[in-house]
């Protein structure tokens, strides 16, 4: 089951790029779609806030990975204005490499041959990328900006796999998106968008589109499938939303991907597969504990 939400979540995430560039197209800001995608989500969780008082420790925790999440969706979506967006698309998606170096830097996992061959892998999909880079006239500055949206989600990645204290999904969810909230609402306020709210049906689908099968769903599916099948599998399933992503924008937006495009990304997948290698029977016994605490409510 937890190899199928993840799919789920794959095919849900997928569908980000391809329903925040039709939101552009509308005249909507980045900052004004980052706040639908994670202010619809929010709505669904509200009322999980209250039992932040029972484990302040872990919803702070939560709401900190939550409010990084929110600053890398931020970068990601501003890069799309910058670099060709299948780029942005398949930088996006090195996070497995980020999520081998968090794991090894800050969660105490091993670099193995496997994933040290997945990360030099990963390393020669990126600098097939660079005619890509020079094609936008993008600056050092903004190609650097594309990858603190990878390096964002492979922290989630890691600790809602491996947290401190279990919760229930509800309730993570509900601290995350508090924390990505934190971040993007003062940054609406600042800069005063000129359009916030959708004015016709087509705006209104979009958006609701983008709240709920784009984030909301995938974002429980996610938590719920981490935690059953661990940080390694979902890092392994989860990179196969390269495809999702841009098969949607290839096919209903008519973008054009390259011949070394099409390289990198298939590069990205097999990384993926290689780096994957069972996690230690210890670590999987505390994560169906943890599954089984947040089936029980505790």
């Amino acid at each position: 089951m937890g190899t199928v939400m993840m799919i789920g979540t794959a095919i849900g995430f997928g569908l980000n790029p391809l329903l925040s560039q039709l939101l552009f197209q509308q005249g909507f800001s980045p900052e004004v779609v980052a706040l639908f995608r994670f202010g619809i989500p929010m709505l669904f969780v509200l009322p999980y806030l209250g039992a932040m008082k029972h484990n302040r420790s872990e919803y702070l925790r939560s709401m900190a990975v939550g409010a990084c999440s929110g600053v890398g969706m931020l970068a990601f979506l501003e890069s799309l204005h910058w670099v060709s967006p299948t780029s942005v698309i398949m930088i996006y998606y090195t996070y497995p490499l980020f999520a081998m170096l968090l794991g090894w830097l800050c969660f105490g996992q091993a670099i193995t041959r496997n994933r040290m061959i997945a990360a030099g892998i990963i390393g020669l999909a990126v600098s097939l990328m660079q005619g890509s880079f020079g094609a936008s006239n993008a600056s050092v500055g903004q190609v650097l900006l594309c990858f603190v949206a990878p390096a964002s989600y492979a922290l989630v990645i890691n600790y809602f796999s491996r947290p401190v204290r279990p919760l229930k999904v509800g309730e993570r969810m509900s601290a995350a998106m508090a924390g990505h909230m934190i971040v993007i609402v003062p940054l609406v306020g600042m800069i005063q968008p000129t359009i916030v709210l959708p004015v016709t049906a087509e705006q209104s689908w979009l958006i609701l589109g983008l709240g709920v099968f784009s984030a909301a769903i995938p974002q429980y599916l996610f938590v719920r499938g981490s935690l059953l099948i661990g940080g390694e599998k979902a890092t392994m399933i989860s990179t196969f939303e390269i495809v999702f992503a841009l098969l949607f924008s290839v096919m209903l937006l008519g973008q054009s991907i390259s011949y070394l495009e099409l390289v990198a990304c298939s590069l990205i997948v097999i990384a993926g597969l290689i780096r994957f290698e069972p996690e230690p029977l210890t670590e999987n016994i505390n994560l169906s504990l943890s599954t089984q605490n947040l089936r029980h409510g505790n």
